[in-house]
């Protein structure tokens, strides 16, 4: 299936699950990048808590910290196994290597809008490329009523050094002795890099979600 671009408007403002989720460059030099995000309430895609289409997946990134800044609404988070809220006004800091997800409040019934800054590492990481072609290709996808390719999701993972929680038997024991991240990794390397890439073709990168073809 041929992925499909989402609407962007004149303003910048990429519009993805029909406009539940909506992604803005905010800034971004040699050392860090901010992505803006709207989280719409009581959609489906973005607002109804962590079941929410758009939520990330409890993740860790190997060398950027992120910032979770929020300006509108409240955001809810898992941080390293806690839970925890985020008002306007609140940030926090998550290094690399612990694990994180956030989303919507659906309580509050209120839009959430929040300010994502990654910064350090070796390569881009989470960048503007990643934003467009992570949920762009979830949202073509997930709009034609279609489940996402794993591989696929795990290419563009592998790609931004981002490394998926595994959802081990007995995790807090493989992280105590440090296996639980290596074993995240491989699954990176050998399902999204070896498999998704190398063997079935699939990209990090797709022309629909250029920012230049808007331009």
């Amino acid at each position: 299936m041929a992925v499909v671009r989402p609407k962007v408007t004149d303003d910048g403002v990429w519009h993805f699950f029909d406009g539940a989720l909506q992604t803005y460059f905010v800034s971004a030099d040699k050392d860090s990048f901010t992505s803006g995000q709207i989280f719409r309430a009581k959609d489906p895609h973005s607002g109804v808590g962590r079941s929410s289409t758009a939520t990330p997946p409890y993740h860790i990134h190997l060398y950027q910290t992120e910032t979770f800044d929020v300006k509108e609404g409240t955001l809810c988070y898992l941080i390293d196994g806690k839970e925890g809220k985020l008002q306007a006004g609140q940030r926090v800091n998550i290094p690399p290597y612990r694990p994180h997800t956030f989303w919507s409040d659906p309580e509050s019934g209120k839009d959430l809008r929040v300010h994502i800054t990654v910064r350090g590492g070796p390569n881009p990481g989470f960048d503007e490329d990643f934003v467009h072609n992570f949920y762009g290709y979830l949202s073509s996808r997930t709009m034609a009523g279609k489940g996402p390719n794993p591989f696929q999701m795990l290419r563009f993972l592998d790609d931004a050094d981002v490394i998926l929680v595994p959802p081990l038997p007995f995790s807090g024991l493989w992280r105590g002795v440090g296996l639980l991240w290596p074993i995240g990794r491989a699954i990176n390397i050998v399902f999204g890099r070896i498999i998704g890439g190398w063997i079935l073709g699939f990209p990090t990168r797709y022309k629909q979600f250029d920012d230049e073809v808007s331009k």
